[in-house]
């Protein structure tokens, strides 16, 4: 029995503190919401409503957004009327929009409001560019005229009987720097300057008409080109392996040095030469031609791109040492005038 008293009063503890708990808790949760509930209403306090309304009605704010774009549409319609210089429609415009400006209480309508000023902005920007002094609506020879019989003609001109006359508009005082007698009194409208073209007619027997190439020109060619590779084949033949940056180079000519190139990238082509760099450096060779078996097996090849130039030949020339070369230079080509032909 008297354990039985003791487990008993140990329910009871556990019983009271998870009560205390709960009630610890609830009592923080309305403490959570007494404070949410104080700063919305001091949120909704500062707020002004006039300003700003997220509660405003969406039947207004839709009429509110079709009385912008009725605007802004106007607007693009008779955007030629509004550009003219006695036009007041910008103006009628923007006391519009004012008007539907004091509705707006929110962002989306205040974006579409932000995008119409802006344009008519721009479009009275390019209404002022568009004035000139000298159109019909200021003209500044009329108005010089009148000054100078207001004035009592040159040189002599009343200056007090002026300055009275346009005191009467403005009471600012005026210097008279742009209205001496030898400034705008005497304009003088500017003469365009006309700069005359003159055409240049070339003799015909002077001008040189491009080479026309013939289909027997093409020929000669290709039989040099074959003519060329052969003979390398057969010094490469007879020299045996080769490096191929000893055997390309031409220590006086940069020209024929590219041309070896090209003419024995047509023996690696032709699968007669092969490069072996397997002792670090490009050993050219001669080999025999594919087989049949090969060809039909998908013989592999390999090429590469090289590129040349005028230092790195000479950088090639003092490294190998290289005084002569192996491949003979072949006389230079000669074009005579106008036969179209090359020798």
């Amino acid at each position: 029995m008297a354990r039985q008293n003791e487990d008993n009063e140990h329910v009871d503890e556990n019983m009271d503190v998870d009560a205390a708990q709960e009630s610890d808790d609830s009592q923080s949760d309305d403490e959570e919401q007494d404070d949410y509930e104080t700063l919305t209403r001091q949120i909704e306090e500062k707020t002004d409503r006039t300003k700003y309304d997220p509660s405003q009605s969406k039947e207004e704010r839709r009429e509110i957004r079709e009385n912008l774009r009725r605007l802004d549409k106007k607007m693009d319609e008779n955007k030629r009327t509004l550009l003219q210089a006695d036009n007041d429609g910008l103006n009628e415009g923007i006391q519009m929009q004012n008007e539907v400006y004091k509705r707006i209480k929110n962002v989306s309508e205040a974006t579409i409001d932000s995008k119409l000023l802006v344009k008519t902005a721009d479009l009275g920007a390019q209404k002022a560019r568009n004035l000139k002094l000298d159109s019909e609506i200021f003209n500044v020879d009329e108005f010089v005229g009148k000054i100078k019989t207001l004035g009592g003609g040159r040189p002599t001109l009343d200056w007090g009987r002026i300055g009275k006359r346009a005191f009467a508009y403005s009471q600012r005082a005026h210097t008279i720097d742009f209205m001496q007698v030898l400034g705008p009194l005497s304009v003088e409208k500017k003469q365009r300057k006309t700069v005359r073209q003159v055409r240049i007619i070339k003799n015909k027997e002077d001008l040189v008409q491009p080479t026309q190439l013939q289909e027997s020109d093409i020929q000669q060619q290709e039989n040099e080109t074959s003519a060329n590779v052969n003979q390398i084949y057969k010094i490469l033949d007879e020299s045996g392996p080769t490096n191929y940056l000893e055997f390309i180079t031409n220590p006086d000519s940069f020209s024929q040095t590219v041309e070896n190139m090209f003419y024995v990238s047509f023996l690696i082509r032709n699968a007669v030469a092969e490069i072996d760099d397997s002792t670090g450096q490009p050993i050219l060779s001669t080999r025999a031609p594919p087989s049949t078996d090969e060809l039909a097996q998908d013989l592999s090849k390999k090429q590469i791109i090289m590129s040349l130039d005028i230092p790195m030949w000479k950088d090639i020339i003092d490294t190998y040492g290289i005084h002569s070369s192996i491949i003979p230079t072949r006389p230079k080509r000669q074009q005579t005038m106008g036969s179209g032909k090359w020798y």
